[in-house]
């Protein structure tokens, strides 16, 4: 007959090993895993003892100091001691990318009003050019100033800017708000030239490996149309011979006698532009549309000397029509006029200039932007990605290749201290801020850091770019370049 389920509980319970195969280990096992278990619950009984009485207290001494009016949170301090907090504080503002003041007597700079930083904060944001109508006021366009960039990475650069001449070209009144100047300064060569291009278009200049060079505007709301400026600079010999045996009116024949066969245009307009002297070089032209619907009207200018031959050209591409005649011609008279673009030359005795200042934040900028950033600070009164104090210094921060488009641009935030020691304690400052523990629940961001001489920089990703971190190597260079010119 079998045993009735109490008297097996009765028999486990007296000599719960009796009659099994438990070995000695096993039977340890369990004894000590029931010993804890008790604990356990003897234990949770203490405090339960202790903690009902303590509650009943507080509930008592809650009561009776209430007052009418009286809050319950100042009724509850006044009882409860003061105990400091175990975690740590909640993120601050600055670090959730809210603008926060710096506080009385730091280090931070003065406020910054101006979004223009490099090349652009050395020249004034306008122009002003006299008016072609007599008894008008002058006519004032946007100045937009920018590096070209070289190709080449290395040799001689240049820093000291060309200062900007009055301008004596005469625009027609109605040309201001149609149309930007354009100053590109070649850091390679140290001098700089002047365009009128649209108003609002974008531009990007670029130096080649045998000094030719160019910049490119485009239209952002439609790509295709565009003006494009290119000078061979006395460079690519063939190329030049080509562009002259095309562009030039009776020059095919030329060309072909040195080998160059030309590609026939359907010009609907060829006008040398005087009969003797650098006019008698320069052509305006006109080329048809095609089927995509683009015609151009563009300008020529050529010259031979020692060298070869030098071959400039500035051609405007876009659908018949959509731009006004009148601005046509000026965009290109100003070509014509110039057999070019206005050259400013490069200024004289920069090395020994530069070498009395030493590496400025703007020498920074200048570095980066010759090697293809574009840099615009993010004002003061604007929400900063990271706003912090690292040993005793706050950033500048600035947007990367910004544009009016909604999009997340990259990010630099840039320290200066006085010293390459001071710039190291920076960076492990850095390290801590970016390694501390956080409470918010978002997702942690790690920059690239950059160090050299006095200058931290570090490289914020904004989420929108299809390269991360495009900029590295630039930085690297720019941050290289300075500590080789302070040798």
């Amino acid at each position: 007959m079998s045993t009735s389920p109490e008297d097996w509980e009765k028999q486990l319970k007296e000599k719960p090993f009796d009659g099994t195969q438990f070995t000695p280990q096993m039977r340890q096992n369990v004894e000590e895993h029931l010993r804890i278990q008790q604990h356990k619950r003897s234990r949770s009984w203490s405090y339960a003892a202790v903690l009902l009485p303590l509650a009943a207290i507080f509930l008592w001494l809650g009561y009776s100091s209430w007052e009418p009016g009286k809050s319950a949170e100042s009724s509850i301090a006044a009882v409860t001691p003061a105990v400091t907090p175990a975690v740590t504080p909640a993120v601050s503002p600055q670090d959730n990318g809210v603008l926060e003041d710096a506080p009385a007597g730091s280090t931070q700079r003065s406020p910054n009003k101006d979004r223009a930083v490099g090349i652009a904060s050395n020249y004034a944001a306008t122009v002003s050019f006299p008016s072609s109508e007599e008894g008008q006021s002058e006519i004032a366009l946007p100045l937009t100033a920018m590096f070209s960039v070289s190709v080449l990475e290395g040799g001689e650069t240049h820093e000291t800017l060309p200062p900007l001449p009055d301008m004596t070209y005469p625009l027609p009144p109605d040309m201001e708000g149609k149309l930007q100047a354009a100053l590109v300064f070649r850091a390679d060569t140290g001098s700089a030239y002047i365009l009128l291009a649209p108003a609002g278009w974008t531009a990007s200049a670029i130096t080649g490996a045998n000094g030719s060079y160019g910049v490119t505007f485009e239209d952002p709301e439609d790509p295709q149309r565009t003006l494009q400026y290119s000078d061979n600079a006395w460079g690519c010999q063939g190329c030049a011979v080509g562009d002259i045996g095309t562009f030039i009116p009776g020059k095919a024949d030329w060309a072909d006698d040195y080998g160059m066969t030309i590609a026939p245009r359907e010009f609907t307009r060829q006008q040398v532009m005087g009969a003797k002297g650098p006019d008698a070089r320069t052509v305006r032209y006109t080329v048809a549309a095609e089927a995509k619907g683009y015609q151009a009207d563009g300008a020529a200018y050529y010259e031979e000397g020692e060298w070869g031959y030098l071959f400039r050209k500035l051609e405007l591409t876009a659908s018949p029509g959509s731009f006004g005649q009148d601005m046509i011609d000026t965009i290109l008279s100003y070509f014509t006029t110039y057999h070019g673009p206005l050259l400013l030359p490069a200024v004289q005795n920069t090395e020994s200039a530069a070498g009395d200042t030493g590496n400025t934040t703007e020498s920074l900028y200048l570095a980066l932007e010759q090697r293809g950033m574009r840099l615009s600070r993010v004002l003061d009164t604007e929400e900063h990605l990271f706003k912090k104090e690292l040993a005793g210094r706050w950033p500048d921060e600035l947007l990367i290749d910004k544009t009016d488009t909604p999009v997340r641009p990259d990010r630099l935030s840039v320290y200066t201290y006085d010293n390459a020691g001071e710039c190291a304690a920076g960076l492990d400052a850095l390290k801590l801020a970016i390694n501390r523990t956080t409470y918010d629940g978002g997702a942690r961001i790690y920059p690239h850091a950059f160090r050299g001489g006095k200058f931290l920089v570090v490289y914020w990703m904004g989420g929108d770019n299809a390269e991360p971190y495009q900029y590295d190597k630039a930085i690297k260079t720019a941050l290289s370049s300075l500590d080789s010119d302070k040798e």
